[in-house]
């Protein structure tokens, strides 16, 4: 039995905490500051508000002031905090870290390192630690078609566990795999990494084909999605590779995977839809503000777009390469028109042959 920490008590984190505590483990849920509610109705014995379903009863649930005593002897750390949050929270952990413990992620996207560099998330884990700590910490990082309210039902998933220590990977997996929560592993933490963060972008633009039959006389618009569905895969094949990494995950469960249901279903969809169904994207925008909605797409739209332009003057990629992702970023930061926008990108990237071209 271990002892596993989940730090973040909304959506992900509290799931996340269903097949290790299914494994017996000695599971403790940390809020933040945010999840006050959150931990109350925990404690008091109810659902969770946000899934509106229970969790297990043998979790020691923990408010924010509580750090200290959620840690203590903890053997795997599990971070599902969101990733403009993640650096300072990880900062309040490190000193807290032992030699050998495990360090897993749920959270996806991408952020500014203290350099002021557009980085994946690992980075931004890592290059917290201190020296002492270096190479004594592993990390791991889960991506995949994994709703969270379904692995909290006990729903039949499978996820990937990224780490670019293999053993480390093995290791969470035996914590958290059961016979409905099925994990496989990879050393392809960048491949993984960039298909966790860039499929909710490009989910938007699934949405957007969603929305056009509210505009174009009902007439669905499923050969567009499923354009738009063949060129994200290809962009973000082109990416990873470019920054490192490899087309495993690509293929896989976190990109093909948690594209196909990140685009059926969920916030990223809905910000598409509602610019398919013809609003502006600043309209659409302001509209899920009001509604107190975050969408994880529209961030991610521009920060790849000026991480690949970053890398475009390093040599490393041309902006040509991924249309799709460049016309979303004009689509979502420059109020370009939905439907014309869309008619001509796929077409571009039909013309641009980047489904076919080798990578």
């Amino acid at each position: 039995m271990a002892k596993i920490t989940v730090i973040g008590a909304g959506a992900m984190g509290s799931a996340f905490t269903k097949p290790i505590a299914d494994n017996g483990n000695d599971v403790r849920l940390w809020g933040s500051p945010l999840d006050n509610s959150i931990i109350d109705a925990l404690k008091a014995g109810r659902d969770h508000p946000k899934h509106k379903y229970p969790l297990s009863k043998n979790i020691s649930f923990f408010y924010h002031h509580e750090l200290a005593e959620a840690l203590h002897d903890a053997d795997a750390i599990i971070m599902a905090i969101t990733s403009d949050a993640l650096g300072d929270v990880f900062e309040q952990i490190v000193p807290y870290l032992k030699p050998g413990i495990l360090i897993g992620s749920v959270t996806k996207g991408f952020n500014y390192n203290k350099a002021g560099e557009i980085v994946l998330l690992p980075d931004i884990l890592e290059e917290r630690l201190p020296d002492k700590l270096k190479h004594q910490v592993d990390f791991v990082f889960v991506a995949g078609p994994c709703k969270a309210v379904e692995v909290l039902w006990g729903v039949p998933s499978s996820v990937t566990y990224a780490s670019t220590n293999i053993t480390a990977a093995e290791k969470l997996r035996s914590f958290a795999e059961t016979d409905v929560y099925n994990v496989d592993i990879t050393t392809d933490v960048i491949g993984t990494e960039i298909c966790a963060a860039m499929k909710n972008a490009y989910c938007v633009g699934l949405g957007m084909a969603e929305g056009f039959p509210q505009q174009k006389n009902n007439f669905l618009h499923k050969n567009t999605k499923g354009s738009l569905f063949t060129y994200a895969v290809a962009e973000m094949g082109i990416f990873a590779k470019a920054l490192g990494g490899t087309l495993g995950p690509v293929l896989g469960l976190p990109g093909i995977g948690d594209l196909e249901l990140t685009g059926e279903a969920g916030r990223n969809r809905t910000l598409g839809e509602a610019i398919g169904n013809g609003l502006s994207a600043s309209q659409a925008i302001a509209k899920m503000k009001e509604n107190d909605i975050t969408v994880e797409g529209y961030p991610a739209i521009k920060f790849g777009y000026l991480l690949m332009k970053t890398m475009e003057t390093e040599g490393k990629i041309r902006s040509s390469q991924m249309p799709l992702l460049s016309g979303l970023y004009d689509i979502l930061y420059n109020d370009a028109a939905g439907y014309e926008s869309i008619k001509k990108l796929v077409r571009l990237c039909t013309a641009a042959n980047i489904s076919n071209r080798k990578l």
